[in-house]
């Protein structure tokens, strides 16, 4: 009997073991505040870059010139040295105008990525820059051989009537996704007209194809002297209108559920981006990338900005583009030069690149 008993195996039951699971990463919570903070010191940078971009093309191209003879044409011009003559005569005119033209693309590319939701939007897309080429090609057409100022004014006033005709086309503009669509088929209707005078007026295509490339080297203060407060204008106007361009880009129904007009809203978009583009337009002729690749710039110097903090970070980054790529020009292939449409599209090319190739590891 006992034998038995002691035979009988007690099962006892052992405490279970937990197994204690890693804690979850939470995610990084970035403070609304937090970029607001980090803007200021990250603008001081870019526009010191800025100055010192200016500082280099007012100094170098065909011929180098010391920091001395820079200093004292600014301070102490003398018409009657050839030094001075070139820098404040040729080379200020147009990095002044580099430095309006780059800011203005950008600001009007950050405006036009946000209206279509779209970040692969440009300028271009409002029709701004075919209806100043097509304005160019018909003044050169029945006027022949133009002065700077005539151009610039033909070029804004085609610019600011392709504004309103794409604005009319969209419906009234109440639709995020009509305008660049309207601007995108007006732009090949306006395109396609100067194609034609082109090809069918050599003393037009001597002319245009000059302008088409996008230059400074005819850059003039009087003209710059005028385009520089529309472009001006049209900065401000964005500023004015960031944030409600920001909550359209929830969608036109969210914007309505806000409380915005967005009609009105739109409108006063497609007004900055005309008058940044046409300005631009009217100073240099078309000029590409500067528009697509500094809100993407923008981004990158900031994450998680806000639509105005965007624009106050594409001001330096596209002027800074414009001038360096004007530089380059200049230098590189001294006594000779690139336009500055040129030069953008050989180093915007790669920059937008390898944006979209971060962009698909992102997962954006």
């Amino acid at each position: 009997m006992r034998q038995a008993r002691s035979s009988r195996l007690t099962l006892t039951r052992c405490p279970a073991i937990r197994r204690e699971r890693p804690a979850r990463r939470q995610p990084s919570r970035i403070s609304p505040t937090e970029p607001a903070l980090r803007l200021l010191p990250r603008l001081t940078v870019l526009w010191l870059a800025v100055l010192a971009g200016l500082f280099a093309a007012l100094c170098l191209g065909a011929q180098d010139y010391p920091p001395n003879v820079l200093w004292a044409a600014l301070t102490n011009f003398d018409p009657t040295d050839p030094a001075q003559g070139i820098i404040m005569g040729m080379r200020l005119p147009r990095v002044l105008a580099a430095l309006v033209i780059g800011a203005a693309l950008a600001v009007a590319g950050v405006v036009m990525q946000a209206m279509a939701r779209n970040p692969l939007a440009d300028p271009g897309l409002t029709g701004v820059n075919a209806g100043a080429a097509l304005a160019v090609v018909l003044g050169l057409f029945w006027l022949g051989a133009l002065s700077q100022i005539v151009v610039a004014g033909l070029a804004l006033a085609g610019a600011a009537l392709a504004a309103v005709l794409v604005r009319y086309l969209a419906g009234g503009g109440d639709n995020t996704l009509r305008l660049p669509l309207a601007g995108a088929a007006l732009s090949s209707l306006f395109m396609a007209l100067v194609a034609l005078i082109v090809l069918t007026q050599p003393e037009a295509r001597n002319a245009y194809r000059f302008w088409m490339v996008g230059s400074l080297a005819m850059a003039q203060l009087p003209a710059l002297a005028v385009l520089a407060p529309v472009a001006g204008l049209g900065i401000v106007i964005t500023a004015l209108v960031a944030r409600q361009i920001e909550a359209l880009m929830l969608g036109a129904e969210m914007g309505q559920a806000l409380g915005l007009n967005v009609g009105r809203v739109m409108g006063f978009g497609l007004a900055a981006v005309a008058l940044c583009a046409g300005a631009s337009v009217a100073i240099a002729g078309p000029v590409g990338f500067i528009g697509l690749i500094a809100p993407h710039l923008a981004r990158r110097v900031l994450p998680q900005a806000s639509l105005t903090q965007q624009v106050a970070l594409a001001c330096p980054l596209g002027a800074g583009l414009a001038i360096i790529a004007d530089l380059l020009g200049r230098w590189l292939v001294r006594p000779s030069e690139l336009q500055l449409g040129l030069m953008l599209a050989m180093l915007g090319a790669p920059v937008f690149m390898v944006l979209i190739r971060r962009m698909i590891r992102e997962g954006a």
